[in-house]
C-alpha cells in the first residue's frame, strides 16, 4: 500500500548579504548637505557679526539664522534615523526573498 505524503519547508536558496553598508552611501549626501549648510550659516554669521552690524534687522537675521540652523540639523538627524530604518527594512526584505517555500509530495512505501 502506497501513501502519499506532503511536507512543506522553507529553504534559503541564496546566502544572506548584509546591506547595512548602503547606509554610508546615503549618509554621504546628508553629510554633504550639513557641510553646505554650515558653510552658508558661517558666511551669514561672518557678514552679520564680524562686520559689527547692529540693529533690529541684524538681530532678527541672527535669530532666524539660528532657528533655521536648528531646524536643518533636526531634519538631517531625522533623515539619518529614517535611513537606518529604511536600510534595515530593505535588508530584511531582500533576505526574505532569498528564501523559498517548497512543498514536496512523495510516496511513502513501507519497507519489506
Amino acid at each position: 500500500m502506497k501513501d502519499m505524503e506532503t511536507i512543506t519547508v522553507t529553504e534559503k536558496i541564496v546566502a544572506s548579504e548584509d546591506l547595512m553598508h548602503k547606509k554610508q552611501i546615503l549618509r554621504k549626501y546628508t553629510e554633504e548637505i550639513f557641510k553646505i549648510d554650515k558653510t552658508f550659516f558661517n558666511l551669514m554669521d561672518d557678514i552679520i557679526v564680524n562686520e559689527d552690524q547692529k540693529g533690529e534687522i541684524v538681530e532678527s537675521m541672527q535669530e532666524e539664522t539660528k532657528r533655521i540652523t536648528t531646524y536643518n540639523r533636526n531634519l538631517l538627524d531625522h533623515i539619518d534615523k529614517r535611513i537606518n530604518k529604511i536600510v534595515r527594512g530593505l535588508d530584511e526584505q531582500v533576505d526574505e526573498m532569498k528564501s523559498q517555500r517548497l512543498t514536496i509530495t512523495y510516496e511513502n512505501t513501507p519497507s519489506v
